[in-house]
């Protein structure tokens, strides 16, 4: 069943309900695979971590008031591993293979110049009511298609150990921090929040077929 606000809109399945989120303790571990320390959740479990990272739990729910400008972080990381819609979690490949994104501008770059973005997908048929419906695509929009993605970074809050008993103490506020890139260090106390990928042989498209 969709869902919608009172004024007809609908609420994007990766937006972030209220009941959904999770206060989970944390703590640092040792990790014998790099021989390090590594952020933690008490009860941790195998998809809590990807690209070495570990990432906000929430709940399923959607449960509680909605919030437009939070996203719900087990959510995203899922449509944009697997090219799922933002809107309605559907599959945004076409029959062609390529894989459909709305923006309302261009996308953000890489310092190589390659464009990356946090946004899932919106898949073509979803695409329509969002230019009807949604305020920010009223003056500007641009739909493109992608032949493949592949990670890029990650948004994340940093930790380090109290002085006094180790207990993870945030020291960082939504850091943007590439993988692959030297920052093993600072990937393994961070929490992460939202996933960057590339998006590979760009093009812009016309109305979706």
């Amino acid at each position: 069943m969709k869902t919608r606000t009172r004024r007809g809109l609908r609420i994007p399945d990766q937006n972030l309900w209220t009941g959904e989120r999770r206060a989970l303790p944390m703590a640092f571990r040792w990790d014998p695979a790099v021989e390090d320390i590594r952020l933690s959740y008490l009860d941790p479990a195998d998809d809590d971590f990807e690209h070495g990272v570990l990432w906000v739990r929430h709940g399923q729910d959607r449960s509680g008031l909605y919030r437009w400008k939070a996203v719900n972080t087990p959510r995203t990381r899922e449509m944009l591993r697997d090219h799922l819609c933002m809107v309605d979690s559907a599959s945004c490949v076409g029959d062609d293979g390529r894989i459909w994104w709305l923006f309302v501008d261009d996308p953000a770059s890489a310092p190589d110049g390659m464009p990356i973005t946090n946004l899932p997908p919106t898949c073509p048929a979803c695409i329509p009511e969002s230019l009807k419906t949604c305020p920010r695509l009223i003056d500007r929009f641009r739909i493109v298609s992608v032949a493949a993605t592949e990670p890029y970074a990650v948004t994340a809050d940093l930790y380090m150990p109290s002085e006094l008993d180790e207990t993870p103490v945030k020291f960082a506020h939504e850091v943007n921090i590439p993988y692959g890139q030297g920052h093993d260090r600072l990937l393994r106390v961070a929490l992460g929040k939202q996933p960057w990928v590339r998006l590979i042989d760009m093009r812009d498209e016309g109305a979706p077929p």
